[in-house]
């Protein structure tokens, strides 16, 4: 991340840009990419060389994965309660809605890919491992309109299954069968268990008051 940061600093002929600075610069660089694909490149983008770029984003998914993803346990665990009406709604036999619909931000969704088990690496994401491949990829898995979705099929002669599609891509949840792209209910039932029938969101964001003194 310094060498990026020095880089931007020879670039610009800016000797006091600060690791902040050049962040910003990265973000408005790829919101305004995404905004004029078909037009000229971003300004903001021509300060970055190629090896600045992977930096940065490699510093992005770091901090996204300790704070919206697999860094701490406690962290994804607090999708529970998205699992939670996932299982109301798929279980619902009123009738009455053929699909539920929500929108969230992209921490939210984060989260919920990390209790699910998405996009895991094999050893937890630190400084040390820019450079090597990995899965957890902001830039793929938490793209503009990312969206997951779960549908039920019931088919004659057999349980109902559910697809897991994330980026309208069919996925394998961890504990599912690896060989069909349909999971059993009844297997997701019995892996988010806790997530269905212990989620207590205010227990686990509860703040432990601290101890008085006499």
């Amino acid at each position: 991340m310094q060498a990026a940061v020095e880089q931007i600093r020879r670039k610009t002929q800016l000797a006091d840009l600060t690791p902040e600075d050049v962040e910003l610069m990265y973000t408005v660089c790829a919101f305004e990419t995404a905004w004029q694909r078909r037009r000229a490149p971003s300004v903001w983008c021509s300060f970055f060389d190629y090896e600045a770029l992977l930096a940065l984003e490699f510093a992005e998914d770091l901090a996204y994965y300790w704070n919206d993803g697999y860094g701490y346990d406690l962290t994804h665990r607090i999708a529970c309660p998205a699992i939670a009406d996932m299982f109301a709604a798929i279980d619902s036999e009123s009738g009455r809605a053929n699909a539920t619909f929500y929108f969230t931000h992209s921490g939210t969704l984060l989260k919920l890919l990390a209790h699910l088990g998405v996009a895991k690496d094999e050893q937890p994401l630190t400084h040390k491992d820019y450079g090597y491949p990995r899965r957890w990829r902001t830039s793929e898995i938490d793209a503009f309109a990312t969206n997951l979705a779960f549908v039920r099929y019931d088919c004659d002669n057999a349980e109902p299954h559910v697809l897991v599609m994330h980026q309208e891509r069919a996925v394998r949840l961890p504990g599912c069968p690896q060989d069909s792209n349909l999971c059993p209910l009844r297997t997701l039932r019995r892996l988010y268990a806790d997530d269905a029938e212990q989620c207590d969101f205010e227990a686990l964001c509860r703040i432990a008051a601290p101890p008085t003194t006499s």
